[in-house]
């Protein structure tokens, strides 16, 4: 959804000390003029064109004036009086992104704790141009998608419309693959060669069928909680690169500890050769350091194929961080002393999906792939992290 291009204006730009700023029509004061900024102004300028009060906006205001125990702050908090009472409640919040973010699941995560912590029913995301809006279901603890950017007066009545999005369209016929590949333009590089291109539009697709799931257990390195299904987020990699599209997100206990892994596909190319487009398998985690691809399987590089099945392996080689690349030999030994049944040679050996129907996540050989990209993930993070405490003595 996007702004109404008549409330898009901003307040008058004044000069101090020679660097432009807005007059605040919230706080009554001048703002430096930034990106997101700009974007706080223009979300004010709409909130006070369709009749939401000024003495109810909240602008930069840190959670603790709430109650909250936190110095954060949310960008812009709407707040109400509840009936007949001087007890004073939060109905909204809304985060306001820089114009050029990508309003995925990882911008909405951070306001969806904020509105946890403040009790608000409504959220909004923005970058100043298009906006995505949610209401609490506390039957189910989620946060749902909402078709409009609501009034102040359905806030008060606590009004929405959940939005539908439909069915998803049923996945390509097994025979009709080789056509798919136009519609997968930025997970399936275009120099990709033809025969793998194939199997990775079934492999999309598998991970994109909601229809089935992979088996809630417990594997050898790890358990899985949950099926997060499908999300629309972004990962950065060790180059400083950014990956945002479709994942399938998958809720997993490890060393008593919990993660989000998820796992999904991108046209891949490399500084020294941008013009030629690859395809990479990514698995990314989420916990508190960080959101980070913890493998990109360059398809092209890794995979063979052959007797009508793409076999799935990976070099080893590690980034990490600022502190470069890791050595092959010290992975090596971290995966053979947990999961050393993908040692391979020189390389590991991470699974193989025969060619013959459309996969599916509960298949055997799906599962088994899944598995062993997890495991590896979770391996090569720990490698990680043994190697950026070495660096701090």
């Amino acid at each position: 959804m996007t702004f109404d291009e008549n409330y898009t204006k901003l307040p008058k730009v004044y000069k101090r000390a020679g660097k432009e700023c807005y007059l605040d029509p919230i706080r009554n004061k001048l703002i430096y003029v930034t990106p997101e900024e700009t974007v706080r102004q223009r979300v004010i300028q709409y909130l006070l064109e369709i009749g939401y009060p000024n003495n109810m906006i909240d602008v930069e205001e840190h959670l603790s004036h709430y109650g909250v125990d936190s110095r954060r702050r949310a960008d812009i908090v709407i707040n109400a009086y509840t009936n007949n009472s001087d007890v004073f409640v939060q109905l909204m919040v809304i985060e306001c992104k820089a114009p050029n973010v990508e309003l995925d699941n990882r911008a909405c995560n951070q306001v969806f704790d904020y509105a946890d912590l403040l009790g608000a029913n409504f959220v909004v995301v923005t970058n100043g141009y298009s906006f995505l809006c949610y209401h609490y279901n506390s039957s189910h603890n989620i946060y749902e998608r909402i078709t409009h950017f609501p009034s102040y007066s359905d806030l008060l009545s606590n009004s929405y419309h959940i939005m539908n999005f439909g069915k998803m369209p049923p996945r390509i016929q097994f025979d009709k693959l080789e056509e798919g590949v136009q519609g997968y333009p930025n997970e399936i590089g275009e120099n990709t060669p033809k025969n793998l291109q194939i199997c990775m539009v079934n492999f999309v697709e598998c991970l994109l069928d909601s229809e089935y799931r992979l088996p809630i257990k417990k594997y050898k390195l790890f358990k899985i909680i949950d099926d997060l299904g499908v999300r629309y987020t972004s990962y950065g990699d060790a180059s400083g690169g950014v990956f945002t599209g479709l994942y399938r997100s998958f809720l997993v206990e490890h060393k008593n500890s919990t993660e989000i892994v998820s796992i999904g596909l991108s046209a891949y190319c490399t500084w020294a050769k941008q013009d030629i487009l690859k395809t990479s398998i990514n698995v990314a985690v989420d916990n508190e350091k960080s959101s980070h691809h913890a493998i990109q399987l360059v398809i092209d590089d890794n995979c063979s194929f052959s007797s009508n099945t793409i076999h799935f392996y990976h070099h080893g080689r590690i980034a990490i961080g600022n502190i470069g690349s890791g050595k092959l030999d010290e992975l090596r030994e971290f995966v053979k002393k947990s999961y050393p049944e993908i040692i391979s040679g020189n390389k590991y050996y991470l699974g193989s999906l025969t060619n013959d129907r459309l996969w599916r996540l509960d298949d055997e050989e799906v599962v088994k792939l899944i598995e062993n990209l997890i495991s590896y993930a979770l391996i090569r993070d720990e490698y990680r992290d043994y190697k950026k405490s070495q660096n701090k003595r």
